[in-house]
């Protein structure tokens, strides 16, 4: 799936700039939007009782609309008629339909009590359907969060956060007018409009059938609207995405802007992106606001000619004058849903842009396990057999890395920038998948294992602390949010997060703010070290999980990860390689390659790139001192 913001690449990180695969991508796009309604009523389904309640609920409501234009023109013909004769003849569907003497304040108590049950299945009606609307829009948030978060680690990579974000909040904001408010509105003048033409066609059917000519000339306008909107529409949303993005960016990476004072250069950006929002959004006002006029003045020309035609039928005495009211009243009406539809229509066109962008979502695979088999525990060691990965089948990150890591050994990873320890560390717990080679547990490929339950034996502490809006002792039992009081304390304890957290004023009931910004570095880090002890998972990995910390953290956080790591299987990706003297064996990758094992001694005398680069951390530290 292609997202914008990715202009040359696709999700998957490939490029993708040929003018066939664009129009692929084009066509695919195209193609989902236009299963959107069909999705959507898939949405509606579970639902079909309020549907067809809110159904029956807008028939009446049409009924009853068409019968007050009869309930009129019965009251002008007996209050107000000229004769005083009791009897009422009506030329109706080409018949006459004679009335006996009726009281006319009858038809005015029935015009009265029509008004008054039609005002409550129409208030009856926008309740169900807006019911409705809502638990549809409820269930396709819910729906498009849940395929997000169940994209495997390099959707995240390829596709902005604030992107996503617009996904899920602005486009089915935009659905959610259309599923609530105007199906609601959809439904009701639809059925107005049915009725009413039913009516004009009782009354007189050659001047209804001249309508039926004519009312094409009407909705073509709307046809033409509605393929504009929706244009105009889709490119609001996508820059809407944009903004969100900036925001995201901005907002999260504030210190960065501040230090290189790139206050006037975000801003120039964001004024950037706003000025497009403008324009499409004045173009999208004047776009819409031009439907309801040029419908208006296309009514006109078509009542106009409808009155002359009533106007010979009265004169010829093939119509009373109250018939005539009804007719007026009746036409006047059907215009009014005519109108309304038109700009509804606008509306759902609006809704077909958004729902494109969020059906692309959950067209989207999500991430799935492709083997079955329980994982329990580590017996005895981890397989890297002859590994590689790629991103770009062109450009290998990984490439016949093999290793073995055995039962309860600490394993170090280390090399320049860019030689792939993050990746190789991400294929364990299956963030990737391998794309040669394989890697195995105790002699099994791990895609033969449930994802779940691997990732389940598994803790990772990496060195941008994810920590959430909420309190200590909630970020410490994310993952177990049923552990004890006395879990949490020991995890605490080992993690020496009881050190700080005695001083704040609410204690494990503080709540840190988002990331955990009201917390130092160091604090933050162990915090994410108490909730891996606290998962107790038997295999473990350190992602540089010291080395954005001053001296004196590191020396706290160097100790809660040893009591961290007792009993465990540990892979550490080291950036400060004095910290990892002691693990049981060194991995050195270079470009992807494997280029020496060994412990430290070992490395250290061999005087090949661990040597070199040891010396390179440590020369910078003589000359400072």
């Amino acid at each position: 799936m292609h997202f914008r913001q990715n202009r040359n690449r696709n999700s998957d990180g490939s490029s993708s700039t040929s003018r066939g695969g664009a129009k692929r991508r084009g066509g695919a796009i195209q193609e989902i939007e236009g299963r959107g309604v069909k999705r959507l009523l898939a949405y509606v389904r579970p639902h079909s009782v309020l549907l067809a309640l809110s159904l029956v609920l807008v028939a009446i409501v049409g009924v009853l609309e068409a019968v007050s234009p009869f309930l009129i023109g019965l009251i002008f013909d007996t209050v107000l008629r000229a004769s005083s004769s009791p009897v009422i003849e009506i030329p109706l569907v080409g018949r006459s339909i004679r009335l006996g003497a009726v009281d006319g304040s009858t038809f005015l108590v029935l015009l009265i009590a029509t008004t008054f049950l039609k005002a409550l299945a129409e208030y009856g009606s926008i309740g169900v359907t807006t019911y409705l609307g809502q638990a549809v829009v409820r269930d396709l948030r819910n729906d498009v969060f849940e395929r997000i978060l169940h994209q495997p680690l390099r959707f995240f990579q390829f596709n902005p956060t604030g992107e996503l974000i617009s996904r899920v909040s602005a486009d089915v904001e935009r659905i959610q007018t259309a599923a609530s408010e105007t199906l609601a509105e959809f439904l009701k003048q639809s059925a107005i409009f049915l009725f009413l033409l039913i009516a004009i066609f009782a009354i007189d059917w050659k001047l209804a059938s001249l309508s039926l000519v004519v009312l094409p000339l009407v909705f073509y306008p709307t046809v033409w609207f509605g393929r504009k909107l929706r244009t105009l529409s889709k490119s609001n949303q996508q820059e809407m995405a944009d903004m969100a993005n900036v925001l995201y960016e901005t907002i999260a990476g504030n210190r960065i802007v501040k230090a290189f004072t790139m206050e006037k250069a975000e801003a120039g950006k964001f004024r950037r992106i706003t000025q497009r929002i403008f324009g499409l959004n004045v173009r999208q006002k004047m776009t819409h606001s031009l439907s309801s006029p040029l419908m208006e003045v296309l009514g006109v020309f078509v009542i106009t000619g409808f009155l002359l035609y009533a106007r010979s039928q009265i004169i010829g005495q093939r119509m009373t004058a109250g018939l005539f009211v009804a007719f007026i009243v009746a036409l006047i009406k059907l215009y009014d849903p005519v109108r309304r539809i038109s700009g509804i229509n606008n509306s759902f066109q609006q809704a077909s842009g958004a729902s494109g962008r969020i059906f692309e979502i959950l067209a989207l695979q999500p991430e799935t396990g492709t083997g079955r088999a329980p994982f329990e525990t580590l017996k005895e060691r981890i397989d890297f057999e002859n590994v590689g990965f790629a991103y770009n089948p062109a450009e290998p990150v990984l490439t016949e890395v093999s290793l073995t890591l055995g039962k309860g050994e600490v394993l170090a990873v280390v090399g320049p920038s860019g030689a792939g320890k993050s990746t190789l560390v991400n294929l364990v717990p299956r963030f990737h998948d391998v794309t040669a080679g394989r890697i195995s547990i105790d002699g099994r490929d791990v895609r033969e294992f449930d994802l779940q339950s691997l990732r389940r034996k598994i803790a990772v502490v990496t060195q941008d602390v994810i920590l959430f809006n909420d309190t200590i002792r909630a970020n410490i039992s994310y993952g177990d949010p049923t552990a004890s009081e006395d879990a949490v304390r020991r995890a605490a304890r080992a993690a020496l997060v009881d050190d700080f957290v005695a001083g704040l004023p609410d204690g494990y009931d503080t709540r840190i703010a988002e990331r955990g910004l009201r917390l130092s570095g160091g604090e933050r880090q162990r915090i994410s070290i108490a909730r891996a002890l606290l998962k107790n998972a038997p295999i473990l990995i350190l992602d540089e999980a010291t080395s954005s910390l001053d001296s004196e953290s590191e020396a706290l956080v160097q100790q809660a990860l040893h009591n961290l790591m007792q009993g465990r299987t540990t892979i550490v990706i080291a950036h400060r390689l004095s910290t990892i003297r002691h693990a049981d064996r060194i991995v050195v990758l270079e470009s992807g390659r494997v280029k020496e094992i060994g412990a430290h001694e070992e490395l250290v005398l061999r005087r090949g790139l661990y040597s070199r680069l040891l010396t390179l951390q440590e020369s910078p530290a003589k000359a400072g001192s």
